[in-house]
């Protein structure tokens, strides 16, 4: 034996003494596998291999038996488990194993029904863990179904073996076989290698600048990788079940297309099926950039190719597919991915996860979701003496990856074949993907140059149905007004208490003076400050009534209705105060003519947008005229739907600030943005009982979702539709909002989907939502969305050139303009993090000293305090980085997805310094200490944030056991990673030790379930 003769050590968790076994140095794939299986016990079974061969013929099962007793000696993988010794999971080798082999006689039965049992047999194998540190990892089943049939079930765990090992153990059991028949041994030799050589032999390739290399290939490749937004039934929490398998064909028609697009695209048939299958998850997600795994042979060592033994390694092949690239050239995208990841293919995936971590949880694998495979042909069937050996296709049981693509030759096609979790995914929804894959390998070769964002082609007949238009259609908003009596309405601000009948005279009489200064007509437009008060509606009203538009500009000191020409708004018009103009001819506006301008120059909107908003938003609320509607004004500008809907539709409206707190009779609805709602709720303001809440406005936070639950109150939220718009979205409930689920659109209105030419998208494809209306076609909303098996809209994120930034949605390109506006910046570039942090890269120029890291610091602190209100969002958060040049897409335009991971900052926040409370955090703090090589540690630092990983978190624990005596799980331990986490586990687990009772206790108490006759027995059967 080859091996190491290190012998000795006692594992963590249930103590083992590992006397009599090798103890060797486990190889990284291992390492990462072993701490998968800890991180998550249930994965342990996922991780079975299970193959299963039919034998027929005349078997000699003893011969077989000898047969796996020389394989078993052979192949030191065979006889290997891994076990935690000294802190570390290390490779655990027994001298000699012998691993029975049970049979299980079903030749009374139906040559159906014993083929059935062959499967329930493999599923109950295939779902049974190991101990991982206690080998054999193997597990042998012989099912006899004839006197000439039977099936070979073989259980191997994947730490000391995968795909490949199991041809090299079939080959090596047929050879060993046919020996013993002819009279002989087995024949079979010791290897020139054993697995532990070939771990250390890896250990020395992977050091220096060899290591470096691929280190520095690897952190560029994968550098802001993120999780895909996958469209899972359940809560990723319940991931890790069963396994299901769907299968589709791709004809010898459609392969031969997929070829010759192969051949154009300078690629091969892997990387233009790959190229399919990204293109697939990037329609379902909405991400362009798409990252998955591939599993890859990692049998570099010249006489590794004969060995049993966990060699397989793990590639990321990641490609960004933006929506209007054409699919061939996406394929060379893929093409230059696959060369790069594959001619770096020595990288250890273990040491890969430590070198690129990226924020996750523990829901998710490291650094992707989804592995595509394409391996070759099975290995033939092998002749034994009187027996002939055939591979038996098993049923999946278990899924190790969300899902897992693997592309299979059959015949003169290919077969696709698509494992899912079932714990996540039901199965029409994993039909849907496999669905979506095979139609766009079809199309893509018939229209090579079709955008990516555009395949599969979606249904036909249209982008969708033209809404019905909402029941007051066609209206202005002074005729809606018309409707109702002077005395229906009540309006109470800090300003005026007013019928709405007051109301009107006053706006008629500020019109007459608009009139009289020569402002009236469709063509003239009107700002006025945003200040919510009874005067800001009476000149909304009077701008109306002169059939002029309005919209919100500077807020000023002066009181009243005057006017003067706007010096920033060409043709436009300041309600303040100023000279006089010649009188304007009476003008009444139409249906058509615009009434609301937007604050950020957009388009108007016209009378009958605003009223089909207004008539939708108080239907879908159930606004009546016996209701009373509150309006907080927390300083945001309140939409226009929401100031006047109350008019038209309720019985009062008050506008109230939180300073003091409104009062007044309870309203049936309180109306808010997402700041003010996060500032009434936290200074303490308690909504009046019996209302229904209700959040309009920009993105919510799940914190702000949880503050309104609390209080008891009906919530309804508006889903946030960052480009303006008369009627929002959706209105939908609490439950809605948490399940990222926009609801029917509002009477009136329909939710298109459509690709990047506009056309519709298939369901379950994300796609771009446009809000339609009667008045006029779809307009973009600054979402993404896509639609659920259930007909729903399911918000994926923002829309094409929008950020989320905390809690707003902004316009990309509008904030780059404004970065660009300040002097020394050449051109700017602006993204966002996992945090919604604001990510702006600038490229100064010429002019600008940025050649040292002083400067660029000194240029971008610059660029921030000039840049003042065009950084959305919190200043102090957006995070300025200074490059040489952006990079660009085809289209000369900037790359955003290409841009580099933020820059590193100094927090804006305080260090955690918190310093121990207890004798618990005390001992945990120098745990912490002693293991990252820190010596300055808060007890609310997290380990990970520290620089700790997943085999760093196993010696952490290995030492806080041997300290406290006491196994923390792994999962537990992720979950609260800091020093006082710990310390709380580990009391939590203490208290649960103390409550177990003695064995004595334990007796008392299971005597005293039992009847005295059981008790008698019992005695008898003791004496």
């Amino acid at each position: 034996m080859s091996s190491s003769s290190y012998v000795g050590g006692v594992g963590g968790g249930e103590a083992r003494d590992y006397g009599d076994h090798f103890v060797l140095p486990a190889a990284p794939a291992q390492r990462s596998l072993w701490f998968v299986c800890q991180l998550d016990p249930s994965s342990n079974a996922a991780y079975n291999v299970c193959s299963a061969v039919r034998l027929v013929g005349e078997l000699d099962v003893v011969l077989l038996q000898r047969a796996v007793n020389a394989v078993v000696a052979r192949h030191e993988s065979l006889r290997t488990g891994v076990g935690l010794v000294d802190g570390d999971p290390r490779q655990v080798v027994l001298p000699e194993a012998l691993v029975p082999l049970p049979v299980v006689d079903c030749s009374g039965l139906p040559e159906d029904g014993a083929r059935a049992r062959v499967t329930v047999l493999a599923r109950e194998q295939a779902a049974m863990p190991f101990a991982l540190d206690a080998p054999p990892l193997l597990r042998l089943v012989l099912v006899k179904e004839s006197e000439r049939r039977h099936t070979l079930l073989v259980t191997i765990h994947h730490l000391v073996c995968d795909s490949w090992s199991m041809d090299v153990f079939y080959a090596d059991l047929a050879a060993a076989y046919r020996g013993l028949c002819a009279g002989g041994d087995a024949g079979l030799v010791e290897p020139p290698v054993q697995y532990a050589d070939y771990v250390g032999w890896l250990e020395r390739q992977l050091t220096g600048e060899r290591m470096e290399s691929l280190l520095e290939y690897w952190r560029t490749a994968l550098a802001g990788t993120a999780p895909l937004k996958l469209p899972v039934d359940r809560p990723r929490e319940q991931r890790g079940g069963a396994g299901g398998r769907l299968e589709e064909r791709l004809d010898a028609a459609t392969v031969a297309g997929l070829e010759g697009l192969a051949k154009d695209s300078g690629g091969t048939l892997f990387m233009t099926l790959l190229t399919g299958f990204m293109a697939a998850l990037s329609r379902v997600t909405g991400q362009e950039d798409v990252a998955v795994g591939t599993p890859v042979a990692g049998r570099h060592h010249p006489d590794a190719e004969q060995l049993v033994g966990f060699f397989a390694n793990t590639l990321v092949l990641r490609a960004r597919l933006a929506p209007h690239q054409g699919f061939a050239r996406a394929a060379e995208v893929v093409r230059d991915a696959c060369v790069g990841a594959f001619s770096h293919d020595r990288m250890p995936f273990d040491r890969l996860v430590q070198e690129v971590r990226r924020a996750g949880a523990l829901d998710r694998n490291p650094l992707f979701d989804v592995m595509f495979s394409m391996p070759g042909p099975p290995a033939p069937g092998a002749e034994l003496a009187g027996l002939t050996m055939t591979q038996v296709e098993l049923p999946v049981t278990a899924a190790k990856f969300d899902l897992w693509l693997t592309v299979l030759p059959d015949g003169d096609g290919l077969r696709l074949q698509l494992d899912y979790d079932r714990g996540l995914y039901d199965e029409p929804t994993a039909a849907g993907v496999l669905e979506l894959y095979r139609r766009i390998l079809l199309e893509a070769p018939a229209a090579p140059g079709t955008p990516v964002g555009a395949l599969p082609a979606g249904p036909s007949g249209g982008p969708g149905s033209v809404p019905t238009a909402a029941p007051a259609d066609g209206c202005t908003v002074p005729q809606l007004l018309d409707v109702r009596g002077a005395d229906d309405v009540v309006l109470s601000s800090a300003d005026a208490v007013l019928t709405l009948g007051e109301l009107r005279e006053w706006s008629a009489a500020l019109a007459r003076r608009l009139r009289a200064e020569g402002i009236a007509g469709p063509g003239v437009r009107v700002t006025t400050p945003p200040v919510p008060s009874a005067g800001l509606l009476a000149v909304v009203l009077a701008v109306f009534e002169v059939g002029a538009s309005v919209g919100y500009g500077q807020r000023h000191d002066r009181a009243g209705a005057f006017v003067r020409r706007a010096e920033d708004e060409p043709g436009g018009w300041l309600i303040t105060t100023g000279p006089r103009f010649d009188p304007a001819a009476p003008a009444v506006p139409g249906p058509d003519d615009p009434a609301w301008q937007p604050a950020d120059g957009g388009p108007a909107l016209t009378h009958r947008a605003l009223v089909a908003g207004l008539t939708a938003v108080a239907e879908r609320l159930g606004v009546t005229a016996d209701d009373d509607v509150l309006l907080l004004d927390g300083g945001t500008p309140p939409s226009p739907v929401h100031l006047l809907m109350p008019l038209v539709h309720a019985r009062s409206l008050m506008l109230s600030g939180l300073d003091p707190a409104p009062a007044g009779p309870p309203s049936a609805f309180v109306l808010a943005d997402p700041p003010t709602w996060r500032r009434a709720l936290t200074d303490g303001w308690a909504p009046p009982a019996g209302t229904r809440l209700v959040c309009v406005g920009e993105v919510l936070e799940p914190d702000l979702v949880d503050m309104l639950a609390r209080t008891g109150l009906p919530v309804v939220l508006g889903r946030p539709a960052p480009a303006p718009l008369a009627v929002p979205p959706a209105l939908a409930p609490l439950d809605a909002w948490r399940g990222r689920r926009l609801g029917p659109p509002l009477p009136g209105t329909a939710h298109l989907l459509l690709d990047a030419l506009g056309g519709p998208v298939p369901d379950g494809v994300v796609g771009e939502l446009h809000l339609a209306t009667a008045a006029g076609p779809g307009v973009p909303v600054g979402l993404r969305c896509r639609r659920t098996r259930d007909d729903a809209l399911e918000v994926v994120g923002p829309g094409a050139g929008w950020l989320a930034v905390g809690d707003r949605g902004v316009r990309a390109a509008e904030v780059e303009q404004a970065l660009r506006a300040v002097p020394g910046v050449r051109d700017a570039a602006v993204t966002t993090d996992a945090d919604r942090r604001l990510i702006a890269w600038l490229v100064p120029d010429p002019t600008v000293p940025a050649g040292t890291e002083r400067e660029r610091d000194a240029f971008a602190a610059m660029v921030r305090a000039r840049a003042g209100t065009a950084l959305p969002g919190s200043a102090a958060r957006a995070v300025l980085g200074v490059l040489d040049a952006l990079p660009t897409a085809p289209d000369g335009t900037p790359d955003r997805g290409a841009l580099p991971p933020p820059p590193a900052q100094v927090p804006s926040g305080p260090v955690e310094k918190t310093p121990p409370r207890n004798g618990e955090e005390r001992r945990t703090l120098a745990i912490f200490q002693e293991v990252l090589g820190r010596p300055a540690v808060g007890v609310h630092d997290d380990f990970f944030g520290l620089g700790g990983y997943s085999l760093l978190a196993a010696k952490l624990l290995s030492r806080v056991r041997a300290e406290f005596g006491i196994q923390v799980p792994v999962r537990d331990f992720f979950r609260r990673p800091t020093p006082a986490g710990l310390a709380e586990a580990l009391a939590e687990l203490e208290r649960a030790r103390d409550r177990r009772p003695t064995s004595d206790q334990a007796v008392l108490a299971q005597l005293a379930d039992m009847s005295d006759e059981e008790i008698d027995q019992l005695l008898r059967h003791l004496n």
